[in-house]
């Protein structure tokens, strides 16, 4: 306010100055026509020539000092900001822990809200230790490590019923060694939680139940005469029984597997007659893989080439041309109806 007062001051001298020597120059005019003022006008005319070229150097000075005297405000600013630095250095560190007591403590709450979140539970408990010892906020510290507990109680749940899920998709699926490897999985990394307790126990219980109800089922399927269903069975069973277990099916399956052989021979000898040689081609390539030691599968293995022959040439040929060139000697000899047999 003062500059401003002083530099307006400045103006207004200036400005009088300048009106002053006008007036001369108005008054030595005037004066001149009456034959005298010529000093007057001379004397007005060199004070507007100084006083309009004062101006312009006048205000170069006036804006020069008022930079300067930002400068040095500016200066002096700064130099507050140091002493004030200065005197911060100068704090014990007791002193800058009060001073600074309520924005670490703020910092150090809303850092270990970030740590619960983000489920990092020892962080957590480490910046709690440091509130209640460094800070002595003893019951802030309590309530902080109750909602530790609770929260890593609640995530711990979840990802045990997450693993327990997939186990017994698992297990419902009847994947026996994905299942006891999940079990082994599961029981390492929640060692301390009862409801991962037992569950090889459940792996081995669900196999044995798997294994009663496949030996129902086949005795029911080869009670009612259901050949390929019973022999499916049969099939599923092997993967479970161990010899001695197997013992008391034995001549159940020896029946099954003797119907069923006799079942194929008599599906494979309809085809050899029908010239059916793709039907054919396919029940030989079933005796050879599920009767491999019998005499039946022998015999079809010395055919089995020709009958693949026959069923490619009868693939590409017209069904007129197939029932002219078809291989009716294979049909009626006496080693096609033995191998039927």
């Amino acid at each position: 306010m003062r500059r401003s007062l002083t530099d307006l001051w400045v103006f207004t001298v200036h400005v009088l100055l300048l009106a002053a020597g006008v007036v001369l120059i108005i008054i030595g005019r005037t004066e001149a026509t009456a034959g005298g003022g010529s000093a007057l006008l001379a004397s007005g005319l060199v004070s507007v020539i100084f006083i309009g070229a004062m101006i312009p150097l006048t205000a170069v000075l006036l804006r020069a000092r008022r930079d300067r005297a930002a400068m040095n405000d500016l200066i002096a600013r700064q130099i507050d900001l140091l002493n004030q630095i200065h005197e911060h250095t100068l704090l014990s560190d007791s002193a800058k822990h009060i001073a600074y007591r309520r924005d670490e403590r703020a910092m150090l709450a809303r850092a270990i809200e970030e740590d619960i979140a983000n489920e990092d539970w020892q962080a957590a408990t480490v910046l709690v230790n440091e509130m209640r010892e460094r800070f002595g906020y003893r019951e802030e510290a309590e309530e902080f490590l109750a909602r530790i507990d609770r929260s890593r109680a609640d995530g711990q749940n979840r990802r045990i019923t997450e693993a327990l899920d997939h186990f017994q998709m698992v297990l419902d699926s009847r994947e026996w060694s994905a299942a006891y490897a999940e079990a082994a999985r599961i029981a390492r990394l929640f060692p301390e939680s009862h409801r991962t307790r037992g569950l090889e126990q459940r792996v081995r219980k669900a196999w044995e139940s798997h294994k009663k109800t496949l030996e129902r089922e086949f005795l029911e399927a080869a009670g009612a005469g259901h050949v390929d269903e019973a022999m499916q069975l049969l099939k599923d069973l092997d993967a479970f029984l161990t010899p001695e277990e197997a013992a008391p099916l034995q001549e159940v399956a020896r029946g099954v597997i003797n119907k069923a052989r006799a079942n194929v021979g008599v599906q494979f000898k309809l085809a050899v007659q029908d010239h059916d040689w793709a039907t054919a081609v396919r029940i030989g390539e079933t005796i050879m893989d599920e009767f491999p030691n019998t005499r039946m599968a022998e015999e079809v293995r010395e055919r089995i080439d020709v009958l693949r022959a026959r069923a490619s040439q009868a693939a590409a040929m017209t069904p007129g041309v197939e029932a002219l060139s078809a291989l009716s000697g294979v049909a009626r000899s006496g080693g096609d109806d033995e191998t039927a047999k």
